[in-house]
């Protein structure tokens, strides 16, 4: 078989070469085992075969017409005899000019010059490429800030992810005890507040300790990380993330050396510590103002793309040192793959450019163990295609790059290069990533298989454990294209549905554009199921086989082809589906036949978001619509809306409801009520959710009950609503008991309840909700009126549902409120007071004191400081109110269209419900919006007339007008009328 291979391959057209799949035709075998005997015979790929002569042909007519345009070469190349496309052309021209300039070069490898200059002995900051050049300034500055006395300069350093601020900080370290700052052995204590950030409780504790009973849980004193750093650095990382209540901690060990336990009333902890922090952020976006006035020591570190080439040059040798020592191989690096990684817009910096140079040595090493060679080779074509873009500037750069780039680089694990210290990064790659793939590699070829579907499995093993690494490196995109969807599926799925439609568009005709989106997400779903062991079910085959045979015969074809040229076996039941995408892209009858529909149903905006979502991925679909529940609505309002919205959708097949939370869920029963369209319920709204329900209601042959059930066999989800027991079968009268968790005083309500009233005589039920599992109480108070009759409601909140009596639970624990409450149930009779109407609500809460006029303030800082103090003062909101807002706006800001902000924290730190408000002389920049309206509440639970109101208020394009006003009565006078 080898001889035949080499006899067919001395014999082919060396401008059109042949492939391993035309030789695996050829000789009757499989194309690995192509690939296999090649390679032991030192047979170059038909790319490489090809490439000598396509080179020289190309360089022939570069020669003639050095500014030919690539169309014309291309057209003028494959006269001669070739058969390549344009992108093959324009890249062997680019090589061609390379080639021809002027610049010295070796015949062959050269290895890494020493041209980083020596540092002085004893200097830790010589680590850092640049330390002597452009990063001079700076370590100049750490310096100075580790030498202050007494015991040095507390120090920020700022600049964007991935420059290196872990480093600088570890430098400072190492000088402060190389210096006598610090004695030997002292602590260097890293903290990352980003870790801890949705646990705020918890950050402190770790950063500061506690004291037994401090919270719940806190069972035994705890020492902090500032306590264990006494005598040495403090390193916090994404400082930002601190909670402002942390930064006033971190005041009190600035200004007095002392720091108090979380517990504690007293600073009793005296430390001595050097404070050094980092931040990708601004500084005046996160930062109190008086937390940045006790940092004397700002240090910036410029991004990568800032930084002089020659630097870029010695950081890149000294990652593939690293790497190659890791490894334990030399390292051949081709003089592209320099050029491209020295010059791409690397946004990722210091720790993108080493991802990216491990992912390229990690490829390099799968090709090293198929090719059996002694050295790892990095070509172009191993660094990903994002820095491949950077020949593209090679033209403006030629000159500098070819200082430092004569040719090809061998780099030896025995380099003497200054190695940057690997941290541990968000894209640091892990230690055992190439142990792990020659392990994998090893064992998977003991066990028989082909070298290409080695190389698929393990590339693809390797891929997703360097995706954890990568994934904060995400451009930006616009419009859907391919990119987006190999984003989400892969490229090798991409790919293999490109081709899959190339062979189906051969057979049947031009098909929908939209059919690649559609067909690669579930082709991923499929492969993954295929290798995960899962039966795939398809129980309507034979009807099919019927209905769509010229598809199913191609889709049989297709089938062929992949088992042969990827080894991929696709069953019966799989080519059943495919054969439905292929009808519906060759008659688009995505449009043409009825579906099922999909209403999303969200809070918020998030319906519209997913929405958005699966039609950029699946292409635009009708039956898929969105319907967000926001707060100017009445509930009856959003449920009209979603009877209207069912009644355009349906095509006769029932519209599944996929709804986020609470009552929501309960929706499908009124409109199934309502309408007579028959609806399903999934108690979930996620994006991942969207697109399997989406992709399957897509395949017209599918029924309303089908899809659920394809949906709960292979989504781990609770998709079912959760309806209280017995609530369907009982239809007596109710008495509901509200609270915050519908398990606290709501509990308390109804044993109370139920033994006082047993005498009454009535026949009714005692019921509890709580906030917490119904969000929009008022609605799920609708839905049991549809229900059931509802006596009154007793709880800690009033919802002001119109025409039931409603009763605070203060009276009801009264010998005399219970007594009033008894003669109300048995006269039905409600004695209590009426309902406040929306503006009057307001107007109780909005005292003209509170209203402040064309305030001068410039920032948002001040602006929320000056409200909450003021309602502070006035005993409406207690001292922690001013922390919480800060806290909230950090993660959540709450700018507004229109500009309005309406900052507010939890209602734990309201005295006395009230509406601050100010209006300011110019408009300021909150988050990202321009505000000169700011609307600060303070309202609790008892108050969710007016904040439904005033919410609806400030959203309307009328509310901005406010502005203009010059009086507070004029103003209070403007939001009352617009709330009634």
């Amino acid at each position: 078989m080898k001889e035949k291979l080499r006899r067919l391959v001395q014999s082919e057209d060396s401008k059109n070469p042949l492939t391993d799949t035309e030789l695996a035709a050829q000789l009757g075998i499989r194309r690995e085992e192509v690939t296999i005997i090649r390679n032991q015979l030192g047979i170059l790929d038909s790319r490489e075969r090809r490439k000598a002569g396509l080179l020289k042909q190309i360089e022939t007519f570069l020669k003639q017409e050095p500014d030919i345009g690539m169309v014309d070469l291309t057209r003028l190349v494959n006269q001669t005899g070739y058969a390549v496309a344009r992108c093959t052309v324009s890249k062997y021209a680019e090589e061609v000019r390379l080639q021809e300039q002027p610049v010295m070069k070796p015949d062959g490898p050269v290895s890494i010059p020493a041209e980083q200059p020596e540092a002085p002995e004893g200097d830790v900051f010589a680590k850092l490429v640049g330390y002597n050049r452009s990063l001079k300034s700076l370590v100049q500055l750490a310096k100075a800030a580790v030498l202050y006395p007494p015991h040095g300069l507390h120090t920020i350093i700022t600049g964007p992810t991935g420059v290196g601020k872990s480093e600088l900080a570890e430098c400072m370290y190492e000088f402060a005890v190389a210096s006598g700052t610090f004695i030997k052995d002292s602590p260097f204590i890293v903290f990352n507040a980003a870790d801890y950030a949705e646990n705020q409780q918890l950050l402190l504790s770790q950063l500061f300790g506690h004291v037994r009973g401090a919270f719940t849980g806190a069972d035994t004193d705890k020492a902090g990380l500032v306590e264990k750093a006494n005598g040495g650095v403090l390193f916090i990382d994404e400082i930002h993330r601190l909670p402002h209540e942390g930064q006033e901690i971190l005041f009190q060990l600035i200004d007095k050396g002392k720091v108090r336990r979380l517990g504690e009333t007293k600073l009793s902890l005296p430390i001595r510590v050097m404070l050094i922090s980092a931040t990708s952020e601004p500084l005046d976006s996160y930062l109190l103002t008086t937390f940045k006035r006790r940092i004397p020591m700002v240090i910036e570190i410029p991004d990568l793309n800032s930084r002089p080439l020659g630097e870029r040059y010695h950081i890149i040798n000294n990652f593939f040192v690293s790497e190659a020592r890791r490894i334990g191989a030399p390292i051949l690096v081709k003089a592209d793959v320099y050029k491209a990684l020295m010059l791409y817009k690397c946004h990722g910096n210091l720790g993108q450019l080493r991802s990216d140079i491990q992912v390229a040595c990690a490829r390099g090493l799968l090709n090293r163990l198929t090719m059996s060679r002694e050295s790892v080779w990095i070509g172009i074509s191993e660094v990903p295609e994002y820095v491949m873009q950077g020949l593209i500037d090679i033209r403006n750069y030629r000159s500098k790059v070819d200082t430092y780039v004569k040719g090809d680089v061998e780099i030896s694990p025995d380099s003497n290069i200054n190695q940057l210290r690997p941290n541990d990064s968000l894209y640091h790659f892990p230690e055992g990533i190439y142990r792990y793939m020659e392990e994998r590699y090893l064992t998977l070829l003991a066990e028989g298989l082909a070298v290409e579907a080695i190389n698929r499995i393990v590339g693809g093993e390797v891929e997703k454990k360097i995706q954890q690494y990568i994934k904060n490196m995400k451009t930006d995109s616009g419009d859907l294209d391919v990119r987006e969807l190999t984003s989400v599926v892969g490229k090798q799925i991409v790919s293999l549905t490109e081709e899959i439609i190339a062979i189906a568009s051969e057979k049947m005709g031009v098909l929908d554009g939209n059919l690649l989106f559609s067909l690669a997400i579930h082709l991923k779903a499929t492969i993954s199921r295929l290798k995960e062991g899962k039966k795939i079910q398809n129980n309507n085959l034979a009807e099919i086989a019927r209905n769509y045979s010229r598809e199913l015969a191609v889709a049989r074809d297709i089938a062929r082809y992949l088992e042969q040229t990827y080894g991929i076996l696709l069953p019966e039941e799989e080519l059943g589906f495919m054969a439905i995408y292929l009808n519906s892209g060759y008659r688009n009858e995505l449009y043409a036949l009825p579906k099922v529909g999909v209403l999303l149903l969200a809070h918020g905006r998030v319906a519209s978001a997913v929405a958005e979502v699966v039609n950029k991925l699946l292409g635009v679909m009708k039956h898929i619509r969105a319907l967000d529940m926001s707060l100017e609505k009445t509930p009856q309002e959003t449920l009209n809306e979603a009877i209207r919205l069912v009644k355009e959708m349906d095509e006769g097949k029932g519209v599944i409801l996929l709804a986020d939370m609470g009552s929501l869920a309960y929706f499908g029963e009124f409109i199934t009520k309502e309408t007579g369209i028959e609806t399903r319920t999934l108690t979930r709204l996620d994006t991942v959710l969207a697109i399997e329900v989406a992709r399957r209601t897509n395949l017209p042959d599918l029924g309303l009950d089908d899809v659920l059930s394809s949906i709960r066999n292979e989504l781990p989800y609770n998709l079912e609503p959760e309806i209280p027991a017995g609530e369907l079968s009982d239809s007596k009268p109710v008495i509901l008991a509200i609270c915050v968790t519908g398990s606290g005083t709501a509990k308390l309500i109804k044993d109370r309840l139920t033994e006082a009233l047993p005498e009454s005589g009535m026949d009714f039920t005692i019921e509890t909700r709580g906030i917490v599992e119904f969000p929009r109480i008022d609605l799920e108070i609708d839905r049991i009126k549809q229900r059931r009759k509802i006596i009154a409601i007793v709880g800690t909140i009033n919802p002001h549902s119109k025409g039931i009596p409603f009763f605070n639970a203060r009276e009801i624990v009264t010998a005399a409120g219970l007594k009033t409450f008894k003669e109300f149930i048995s006269s039905h009779k409600y004695r209590g007071p009426g309902e406040l109407t929306a503006g009057s609500a307001v107007g109780e809460l909005l005292a003209e004191e509170n209203i402040h006029i064309k305030l001068p303030y410039t920032n948002k800082q001040e602006v929320i400081t000056f409200l909450a103090k003021h309602l502070i003062k006035s005993k409406a909101v207690e001292a922690e109110y001013l922390t919480d807002v800060f806290q909230r706006e950090t993660v959540f800001p709450t700018e507004l269209d229109g500009g309005v902000a309406i900052p507010h924290a939890d209602e734990a730190h309201v005295l006395r419900s009230a509406i601050s408000i100010a209006t300011l002389a110019e408009p300021i920049q909150w988050v990202n919006k321009q505000v000169n309206i700011v609307v600060m509440l303070a309202v609790d639970k008892h108050c969710f007339t007016a904040l439904s109101s005033i919410l609806g208020c400030v959203i309307k394009e009328d509310f901005k007008k406010i502005a203009r006003l010059d009086t507070a009565k004029a103003i209070k006078e403007a939001i009352v009328h617009a709330c009634t």
